[in-house]
């Protein structure tokens, strides 16, 4: 963990948010988070969810029913404006829930603040939504 707020601690946080997804491992996920209110998350398909316990049972309910994931993140981005950190990333996804594979990609954004007294980033806003592969970039758009 890093004492600083800095781009590379910020990714390195991020990375750390996907290992835990992968390792299909909610003690490790849970401890990424925030805690209150303002925590907020939005799953694919889902409405989103408002408050660290309903947020983080959301968590736990994925884990729980998703018997393997793996993620290639890209055109990954990160800004950095005093405590508060942006990730901005391509989620291109292949998982197995329930015996079934599947494939996906989504565009995310990962909001984080750092916690001074911790020396680390906390995830307080995840959202995830279904994209297309980027073709050629246009004029605003992700790359």
């Amino acid at each position: 963990m890093s004492a600083k707020p800095t781009p590379d601690s910020l990714l390195a946080a991020n990375e750390r948010f996907y290992r835990a997804f992968e390792a299909l491992d909610y003690p490790a996920m849970a401890a990424l988070w925030a805690e209150g209110e303002e925590v907020f998350c939005v799953h694919p398909g889902w409405s989103g969810l408002r408050g660290a316990g309903p947020v983080l049972e959301s968590w736990r309910r994925i884990i729980a029913n998703t018997a393997s994931i793996q993620f290639t993140l890209t055109q990954v981005k990160a800004v950095v404006v005093g405590e508060v950190g942006v990730v901005t990333l391509y989620e291109n996804i292949a998982s197995q829930v329930a015996g079934e594979p599947h494939t996906a990609t989504t565009v995310a954004t990962n909001v984080f603040r750092f916690d001074a007294r911790a020396g680390a980033w906390k995830l307080f806003h995840h959202h995830a939504s279904p994209a297309s592969l980027p073709g050629e970039p246009r004029e605003g758009m992700l790359n």
